[in-house]
């Protein structure tokens, strides 16, 4: 009888780990990114990119243009016809696209006064969005057999005042109007002096739902933007 070495027994081990099945996952998992990209991790095993592909690796840039279904535009319907190699493409994926889709702009900042002016401290300044429809949004897209909706509502207008502190709004507000009232005002307690003037943010915070293809999800988006505003204290006049 032949004695092995330890060379023949160190090489039939390796042999025996290259032929032995890796393990696989059991369920087929989606993984979205933020931007997004969507992959799907296989049944047999596959991580994101082409199904069976090693444990870690990244799909090529061709994989990824091949798994993005391209899409067409008509009206409020968004048609997209590729779906991810190797498989159908999911609720998720085609859930992405939709979302893509939303019209969500950046909001456009009212302010009373006016930043070109100075408000005064102790006097409410009026806060709005001009020109933002507040109500639902939603766009439809499908791939294969699977389409989606995906609608938008706004939630709430979160306004970083630069002095520390923060006023909401669960509307869009309303433009100054001599005489008239508002729900959504901040009134300074200082001045910002011979400083920059105070930074104001508004934030609008969308609530995003869609369902379809046996499936259904939600998110949170933001679309903020900035403005500024100088603050001053008045003057009393003694004769």
């Amino acid at each position: 009888m032949l004695k092995r070495s330890p060379l023949m027994t160190a090489l039939m081990a390796v042999g025996l780990a290259v032929l032995l099945p890796v393990p696989v996952s059991a369920d087929g998992t989606v993984v979205c990114s933020n931007e997004g990209h969507c992959w799907v991790i296989a049944e047999d095993g596959g991580s994101p990119g082409t199904p069976g592909a090693p444990e870690g690796s990244v799909p090529s840039d061709q994989e990824q243009a091949e798994a993005e279904p391209e899409c067409d535009t008509e009206g409020e319907v968004v048609t997209c016809s590729a779906t991810a190699p190797g498989t159908g493409a999911s609720p998720a994926q085609v859930a992405a696209q939709a979302i893509e889709q939303l019209p969500l702009p950046l909001p456009e900042i009212g302010l009373a006064p006016a930043p070109d002016t100075t408000a005064l401290v102790g006097l409410p300044v009026w806060l709005w969005v001009q020109g933002q429809t507040w109500s639902e949004v939603s766009r439809t897209a499908s791939a294969g057999s699977v389409s989606v909706t995906a609608t938008a509502t706004p939630d709430r207008v979160e306004w970083d005042m630069g002095d520390g502190s923060s006023v909401t709004c669960y509307t869009a507000g309303r433009p100054y109007t001599s005489g008239g009232t508002s729900s959504c005002t901040h009134t300074y307690e200082r001045a910002s002096g011979s400083g920059p003037p105070y930074p104001i943010t508004a934030t609008v915070y969308w609530d995003i739902s869609w369902s379809g293809g046996g499936a259904s999800g939600g998110q949170t988006l933001t679309r903020s933007s900035e403005s500024a505003l100088g603050v001053g204290e008045s003057q009393a006049i003694v004769q």
